[in-house]
């Protein structure tokens, strides 16, 4: 026995192997196997096994000598009963068993004879499937190769039938853990692309109803198994996902500059995984059924459909007429697999693969674009990726493919993001002008997420102008479309985070569009569709409002029937009125609570009091101290009154009564002035761990021309809010409106602020203010 324990060695090997070489991985793993065989040789040898009739056998990662240092031991002991009694086996079993236990090993073990191997084969698929990588280890070598056999031919008989099961361990483990290529924190074994889909992968072949491509899974699946071997040595555990904890270290472990750089290469192994997994499967589906067919006898062969432009359809794939030439066949197909969802065949994934990619003919862009308004384009286009086309088709795709996003509020990479935009978009295609412009646009409006790009949108607008005239589109399309990537975040911006009572931020949003009634809708569209294709968090009923109630004070300045904006979010209106007049009435906070209409679990509350310093610091003090989570608002002041209108993380029935938010609101004023009231006994927010937790306050020059505009964007905490407003407070300055939102984990506080005469600020109060909400947002 060893005088260093197992696992210790396991990981001492890893860290001494590397990762320097392509080849580290696989000899690495080897080598781990290899140790961890000499140690159960050891085992046996000790256990004074018979010389024949038993063996040792490993399934699982042992088995296929694909071993990480934190992996664990999958042992079947293997007995021949007319070799060896009960009484034989319970001895070796202990004699084998308790030694790995008492060293701390993880230990998956069974006890069969090859009989029972093959019963369990037939009869449970988990344990067919670890049974294929059966595998001696020490004893009687020709009984593991009679049972590896026996559950082979077992395996191959039942393939037929137990495809459709195959499928559903697939999905149905995708629906549990989600995609790895999408997750911010991967399960590198379980998501959807990880190990285990390389597994169920080989299996498959191993029916000999399909193969897949060696090549591209043995490259992915060492990528993967990299990553866990790091992961694994980093932690000094067996776990396989990657949390953000440990990303860096593991980056830095498997050799890449940033944990993002490794994440788009996992990405990309996990996408090919997947794509694997669905060509084998369907491959295996159609091996098991019977393809429509016609004729008879000599003559019986596939039915075939020919379509324009040299698309064929057999056997329910799409391919092309190798006899045509023409580049439109190769779109036509692609068209035609987005529209029906029929996949694209191997055969001319490939021919397009290796044909050139020159710019579009505008007949050949018509073909894409109505390609891009198919319901079924993202399963069209994860083919194209994985296959390197679609990259060669769009000019700078490459640089966003796989590219991570580290927003809570996206839940996919940027290219995923991409598409799944373009299929938001579709349902406003009949409410445009330019359906085509606002397919490509989708498409493209996020190519600036580049590493060390600080204004996507900006920078990301010529590369989108770049990319449309390779797409065969005039020169005034090209602009138009560039104009919407350069400003697909102004109206949403302007309607959740400016005060749209200020003629400005209508100003603005003209400006943005060029005073273009068919430019503003694009934009309209593309800003839902961007939102949706985010996630929940960035699109809700009170953002669409928002929007939406900006983009009718447009349509109606650009059309000459309203000279001006009045007031803001007409559904509040009636509620602000009633709170204005409570207020008025009884000099003092009222509080009413609007009825709830929205599915989500947003409550909306309108809290009004006579204006003042440090009113607004109080009334958010208050719904701290009530545990009620800010979502967004908007805090206005009319006629000497803060009028503030709140939405909270909370559903109506968890809300304090309004009496109890206002009696709060009662005491919190009165003692406003008293430094011990602004204590909120909070928890301190642990210190910022990444770039995307620090800070960031920028002034809006030219946003208003009535007061400074400050924006605050920081991470969310509960206090947040209360920091920023007791700020102000201890500043001096008013506040004449303020609208806050909350997108995952960030918050954005847009702040309109004036001196005490209703100014706006001088430049060194505008640099004292910056300076201290930054140290109230890092607090």
């Amino acid at each position: 026995m060893p005088s260093e324990p197992l696992s210790a060695r396991r990981v001492t090997q890893v860290l001494h192997d590397g990762f320097a070489d392509p080849t580290a991985g696989p000899r690495r793993r080897l080598d781990q196997a290899a140790l961890v065989d000499a140690w159960l040789t050891e085992l046996w040898e000790a256990a004074d096994a018979p010389a024949s009739g038993a063996a040792l056998a490993a399934i699982g990662s042992l088995g296929r000598r694909d071993l990480g240092p934190g992996s664990d031991l999958d042992l079947v002991l293997l007995l021949d009963p007319d070799a060896v009694d009960t009484e034989g086996s319970q001895r070796l079993a202990s004699a084998l068993w308790y030694p790995i236990w008492d060293s701390g090993t993880s230990l998956d073990h069974a006890v069969r004879s090859p009989a029972e191997c093959e019963d369990v084969a037939r009869d449970d698929l988990l344990a067919a499937i670890s049974l294929l990588d059966l595998r001696p280890v020490a004893g009687d070598a020709e009984l593991v190769a009679d049972t590896a056999r026996r559950v082979r031919a077992q395996w191959r008989r039942e393939a037929r039938r137990r495809v459709g099961d195959l499928v559903e361990l697939a999905t149905g483990r995708s629906r549990r853990y989600g995609s790895l290529a999408h997750s911010t924190e991967p399960n590198l074994k379980s998501d959807r692309g990880g190990l285990r889909d390389v597994t169920v992968i080989r299996a498959l072949a191993e029916s000999w109803l399909a193969d897949h491509d060696h090549e591209i899974v043995d490259s992915a699946a060492r990528t993967l198994a990299d990553a866990r071997d790091a992961l694994q040595a980093v932690t000094g555990t067996a776990g396989t996902r990657l949390g953000r904890a440990d990303q860096d270290a593991v980056a830095a472990l498997t050799g890449h500059a940033t944990a993002d750089d490794h994440h788009a290469v996992l990405a990309g192994a996990s996408r090919a995984v997947t794509w694997e997994l669905h060509r084998t499967v369907r491959a295996a589906e159609a091996a098991g059924a019977r393809s429509a067919t016609r004729g008879s006898g000599a003559e019986r062969r596939p039915a075939l459909t020919r379509l324009p432009h040299g698309v064929l359809v057999a056997s329910g794939e799409v391919s092309v007429d190798p006899s045509s030439r023409d580049r439109l066949r190769d779109l036509a197909a692609v068209r035609h697999a987005a529209a029906t969802g029929l996949p694209l065949a191997d055969a001319t994934l490939a021919r397009m693969a290796a044909s050139e990619a020159a710019p579009l003919l505008p007949a050949q862009r018509d073909v894409l674009v109505d390609a891009l308004a198919g319901e079924h384009f993202a399963a069209v286009y994860e083919a194209l990726d994985v296959t390197g086309i679609f990259a060669r088709w769009i000019p700078g795709w490459a640089e966003v493919r796989n590219r991570p996003q580290r927003s809570a509020v996206h839940r996919f990479t940027v290219d995923r993001h991409l598409v799944e935009t373009v299929l938001e978009a579709q349902r406003f295609l009949p409410r445009v002008s330019r359906p085509d412009l606002l397919l490509v646009a989708a498409l493209l409006h996020d190519l600036g997420k580049r590493p060390d790009r600080r204004d996507h949108a900006a920078e990301g607008a010529p590369l989108a102008e770049n990319a449309a005239r390779h797409l065969g589109f005039a020169e005034a399309d090209v602009l138009t479309i560039g104009l919407l990537v350069r400003e697909h975040l102004t109206l949403v911006g302007l309607a959740t985070g400016r005060d749209l009572a200020d003629p400005a931020t209508l100003r603005d949003l003209l400006r943005a569009v060029d005073q273009d009634p068919d430019t503003l809708e694009l934009l309209r569209a593309l800003t839902e569709a961007d939102a949706i294709a985010a996630g929940p968090a960035a699109w809700s009923t009170w953002r669409a409002d928002l929007v939406g109630h900006l983009t009718d004070l447009a349509r109606d300045a650009l059309s000459g029937t309203a000279p001006a904006p009045r007031i803001v979010l007409a559904p509040q209106r009636p509620v602000q009125e009633a709170v204005l007049a409570a207020v008025r009435d009884s000099d003092s906070a009222q509080v009413i609570y609007p009825a709830h209409t929205e599915d989500e679990p947003i409550s909306q509350i309108c809290v009004g009091a006579p204006d003042g310093d440090g009113v607004f610091a109080a009334m958010a003090r208050v719904l701290v101290r009530l545990r009620l989570d800010v979502h967004s608002a908007v805090v206005l002041t009319r006629d000497g009154i803060a009028l503030n209108t709140w939405w909270v993380a909370a559903a109506p029935s968890d809300l304090p009564h309004p009496s109890v938010l206002r009696s709060a609101l009662d005491r919190e004023l009165a003692h406003r002035d008293r430094p011990d009231a602004r204590v909120l006994e909070l928890p301190p927010a642990p210190p910022p761990r990444t770039t995307e937790d620090t800070p960031v306050v920028t002034v809006l020059p030219g946003a208003s021309r009535e007061a400074t505009v400050i924006q605050v964007n920081a991470r969310n905490r509960p206090s947040l809010l209360a920091d920023v407003a007791a700020v102000i407070t201890e500043h001096g300055l008013q506040l004449r409106s303020a609208h806050v939102i909350t997108l995952g984990r960030r918050a954005v506080d847009v702040l309109y602020l004036t001196d005490q005469h209703a100014r706006a600020l001088d430049p060194p109060t505008v640099g004292r203010i910056v300076g201290a909400l930054m140290d109230a947002a890092a607090t």
